[in-house]
């Protein structure tokens, strides 16, 4: 998806080399689990 806005988790820490390790345990967790709930509401809307 190209958007502006709307960043999976992959392509957000691409733009973003300075994440450690540490750092990507704690935040991936968070941010799949937004992206999913985002999927979720895209789903809701078109039903």
């Amino acid at each position: 998806m190209d958007t502006k806005y709307y960043k999976t988790w992959e392509e957000y820490l691409a733009e973003h080399p300075e994440i450690d390790k540490r750092l990507v345990g704690v935040m991936a967790p968070k941010i799949q689990g937004y992206e999913e709930m985002m999927f979720g509401f895209v789903m809701m809307l078109l039903m």
